[in-house]
């Protein structure tokens, strides 16, 4: 049995979900994860454990049993071809692991297999003892002989994965990778013949528990949240560069004074990571549902949010200031505080730590007037 003769050199990112565990398939996801060029002889393995630590003992200990439930069996031994361990990967903090698998380019027979995770990335980054795990998962998937399942797939093998365990697809793969057999034997091993491939699981740069809040006395956006393999952001406003943000232990905070309702972004590079509208740290505008002008004055139906500060101002001079408005709110403006006149009249709202609402415009009205409008 020949194999193509290729190298495999493919890059794997990690980034944040919300979903965990064994879900289901989605449109993304192949139904059977791709494989490799290499595999062992049969649907089994040993690996020796050079893990120091009880912890990563436990760690590696979880992935090999996952994988034997899902029918590849690994098994612990005093020596094997293939070794795991965690390392010390502070010096590049945008590998997660790594797979460097020895093999015989005509036959596809693994000679040797180096698996590693990088715990200063697991630290760093605050990785569950669950996580971790997946991530052995992964690489232990690469060694057996399996590769990349899609971008946004729901496998072990999603080159963004951190949160999944192995799925279906992913047992689909193995098995469909182990479903020949093999002319191991009957094959000599030529030097000549083995190749040394490495799979990489890169550390993608992710924002995530983005807060944001608005100082109306400095005129300032309050940010922060936490940040993944990234050192260093970039803020933009209204699309153009207004600071650079620290992040330290993962985590970012910051106020930024400004002015207008235009979208922030916080970028690393040319990548954006993140996008805050003013819907985020703005409070909405006032929706007026009605208007009627009598000869004593106006009256106003007003929907806004709960527990608002409403202003109705006359030229830019505040005349009307509602505490702590309803859902909706009923006004009446009497004609000597706008001196008989209906023009240059605008309604605001501001909610605790958001910024004050944009400005609506409330038409001129006519004695006798009504105006309705349904949302």
């Amino acid at each position: 049995m020949r194999f193509p003769k290729r190298i495999f050199s493919t890059l794997a990112t990690i980034s944040l979900t919300t979903s965990f565990g064994l879900l289901s398939a989605n449109a993304s996801t192949k139904a059977t994860t791709p494989m490799l060029g290499y595999r062992y002889d049969k649907q089994a393995a040993n690996y020796q454990d050079l893990s120091s630590s009880d912890y990563y003992k436990d760690v590696w200990n979880n992935a090999t049993v996952s994988w034997k439930k899902a029918g590849f069996t690994w098994t612990k031994a005093a020596t094997a071809k293939t070794t795991v361990s965690s390392y010390d990967g502070s010096s590049d903090m945008t590998l997660a692991g790594y797979n460097s698998v020895s093999y015989n380019k005509s036959t596809g027979e693994i000679t040797s297999s180096k698996v590693r995770i990088n715990r200063a990335v697991f630290e760093k980054y605050n990785y569950t003892k669950a996580e971790r795990t997946n991530v052995a998962e992964h690489e232990l998937g690469h060694a057996l002989g399996i590769g990349h399942n899609n971008t946004d797939s729901v496998s072990v093998m999603n080159p963004a994965n951190r949160y999944y365990t192995i799925q279906a697809c992913d047992i689909n793969g193995m098995k469909a990778r182990y479903a020949t057999t093999t002319t191991f034997d009957s094959v000599p091993n030529n030097p000549g013949e083995i190749i040394t491939v490495t799979e990489y699981l890169h550390v993608q740069p992710k924002i995530t528990n983005i807060t944001t809040n608005y100082s109306s006395q400095s005129h300032s956006l309050i940010l922060k949240g936490r940040a993944i393999g990234i050192e260093h952001l970039t803020l933009t406003y209204q699309g153009k560069k207004v600071r650079t943000v620290n992040v330290k232990s993962g985590q970012f905070k910051f106020a930024q004074q400004f002015k207008g309702y235009g979208d922030f972004k916080l970028m690393k590079g040319q990548q954006v990571l993140a996008t805050i509208p003013s819907q985020q740290y703005a409070t909405p505008k006032v929706k007026v549902t009605s208007a009627e002008r009598t000869t004593k004055g106006i009256y106003y139906t007003l929907i806004g949010s709960r527990d608002a500060t409403i202003n109705i101002a006359q030229n830019g001079q505040v005349i009307k200031t509602i505490k702590n408005a309803s859902a909706t709110t009923k006004v009446f403006i009497p004609n000597a505080k706008i001196k008989n006149s209906t023009r240059g009249l605008t309604v605001t709202q501001r909610v605790t730590n958001k910024k004050t609402s944009q400005a609506v415009q409330l038409l001129p009205l006519k004695v006798n007037i009504k105006q309705v409008t349904n949302f």
